[in-house]
């Protein structure tokens, strides 16, 4: 028995790796754990990709060898009816993907949970006044919109309301999924 094992540490682009997600070319072999992230570590994710810091490293299983052969499945967020075989499984880096994938590349809510564990919604946008002030602190420039897109003010002050593309240029606030193609916004 003559074995081979190569190791490839291509790099692929961000919006490469979540387009190859979203064509099902890459999935997740059905034995992994669901995702589970909360609001604040997608927040913190996106924060940390804006500043260009590493978030660790993806390891994926290339398909087609006929003698081992895992049952698959799509990233959370895709139509699970539409069956297709993938090019490779994620088997390292589920999380994080998955939260980059429906933060920046779905037009729905991302479904996750806020600090006490209850489900909420959320649309991420990035505030364009704030990212591109030195003095404002990156965490700032993230901002997570309830499903409805009214970020709702403190103390009485009335609703924000974040809902048609005009608004946002008006506002200088955009939904992350339109910095990736600028396309469908």
């Amino acid at each position: 028995m003559s074995a081979i094992t190569t190791f490839d540490s291509t790099v692929e682009s961000l919006l490469d790796l979540l387009e190859s997600i979203q064509e099902r070319r890459t999935q997740l072999p059905d034995f992994q754990r669901g995702w589970v992230w909360d609001d604040e570590r997608i927040r913190n994710l996106l924060i940390s990709v804006s500043l260009s810091y590493p978030i660790g490293a993806v390891m994926m299983l290339q398909t087609g060898n006929p003698d081992v052969r895992f049952a698959s499945r799509p990233v959370e967020g895709m139509d699970e009816s539409q069956r297709v075989e993938p090019e490779r499984l994620i088997l390292d880096g589920q999380q994080r993907l998955t939260a980059l994938f429906q933060s920046l590349k779905l037009k729905a809510p991302v479904v996750t949970r806020d600090k006490r564990g209850k489900e909420i919604k959320r649309f991420y946008y990035i505030d364009i006044d704030k990212i591109l002030d030195p003095s404002v602190d990156r965490e700032e420039t993230i901002v997570s919109v309830p499903e409805d897109r009214i970020i709702r003010g403190l103390g009485g002050k009335s609703p924000l309301t974040v809902l048609t593309w005009i608004k946002n240029v008006r506002r200088e606030c955009f939904q992350l999924t339109c910095f990736l193609t600028l396309r469908d916004c």
